[in-house]
């Protein structure tokens, strides 16, 4: 919806809206310009970010959806907000404390609607070997997404990563999609990742690769 005023529109005197001044519409253009290149900055840090993790990746035969780190890499820290209400998520609470397991995921994505009801099982039958953790990312509604995890009976740790401070984390754990499922060492260093919906069969094949400390594509 414009906010102009439209053509023949009435000034206070009943007539013609007068144009704004030389000045008003200069310091107009500037802040759109500006707006502009900010965010064409977040969008090409994002599409840097994203396609240095991408170039450390291999693609692997045995699990169609699953890319490893040829050289794995430490995975960043975070401290989010707990989805609903809680003490905060934070990567030193979960990561580096044994293998573990993070999931992303949004309110508004089809295919993680339907992949976390299997994430929430698996991970009620594997939490005793595995930490899991879910990242709500940019989410519009923080509320359907909570919505979403109790109706999945999910009762892992999920933080809540807003606005474009997640797109950033979320790149550097090397996350371009969504659902995306990515699996870090005992040690806290990323192994791999799959991106999409993964099947039960294999997410549980790769937990028990996770867990044992053999290759994830093993």
């Amino acid at each position: 919806m414009s906010v102009q005023p439209s053509p023949g529109a009435q000034g206070p005197a009943g007539g013609p809206t007068p144009p704004p001044a030389p000045g008003v519409l200069a310091r107009r253009r500037r802040n759109v310009t500006a707006a502009g290149a900010i965010g064409a900055i977040l969008v090409g840090v994002a599409f840097v970010g994203y396609a240095v993790v991408v170039s450390r990746q291999v693609p692997t035969a045995k699990y169609a959806n699953l890319v490893v780190y040829a050289s794995p890499v430490k995975a960043p820290s975070f401290d989010l907000a707990r989805l609903g209400s809680g003490a905060p998520v934070t990567s030193a609470g979960v990561l580096g404390q044994g293998p573990a397991v993070v999931n992303w995921f949004q309110s508004t994505c089809v295919a993680c609607q339907a992949e976390l009801g299997t994430f929430a099982s698996v991970a009620d039958e594997e939490q005793a070997k595995v930490h899991f953790l879910g990242v709500d990312i940019n989410d519009p509604s923080p509320a359907a997404a909570l919505s979403m995890l109790r109706r999945a009976r999910a009762d892992y740790p999920v933080g809540e990563a807003p606005g474009a401070a997640s797109i950033s984390l979320a790149t550097r754990f090397g996350v371009g999609d969504l659902p995306a499922t990515v699996f870090v060492s005992a040690g806290g260093s990323i192994l791999g990742e799959v991106l999409g919906k993964i099947p039960r069969a294999e997410l549980v094949a790769l937990l028990g690769n996770l867990a044992a400390g053999r290759p994830l594509d093993s």
